[in-house]
């Protein structure tokens, strides 16, 4: 009978574990009762994922863009728009983005009322 080292014998658990979990197989536990457990190995999300740092940033930019229009009154939403409008590329492009829309003056609406 041949001697392995410990340190061999660790690097072999690792390997099979990984080859297990690339393989899809379930992952099997002996508890201290002598119970076994089988559980299926999770799968990441992907697609989920995605969308969430696809609506992540939609969702941040029409509450900031609500929060902007509950905080300013109309007067001073299209003063600012006009200074912004005639100062650049860019800020013909922020203008356009910030331009009222159906569902940003409901969630202005709402903001309002929670701001006072």
């Amino acid at each position: 009978m041949t001697c392995v080292s410990p340190s061999f014998e660790t690097r072999l658990r690792k390997i099979d574990c990984q080859q297990r979990r690339t393989a899809g197989e379930p992952e099997c536990y002996v508890l201290e009762d002598d119970l076994v457990v089988v559980m299926p190995r999770r799968e990441g999300n992907a697609a989920l994922a995605a969308l969430i740092l696809v609506i992540l940033p939609i969702m941040s930019a029409l509450g900031a863009k609500s929060l902007l229009m509950a905080r300013l009154d109309a007067v001073a939403l299209g003063e600012m728009l006009s200074r912004l409008d005639g100062s650049g590329p860019f800020g013909r492009a922020v203008a356009w983005a910030l331009q009222p829309d159906v569902l940003t003056g409901l969630l202005a609406r709402g903001l309002a009322g929670l701001l006072g």
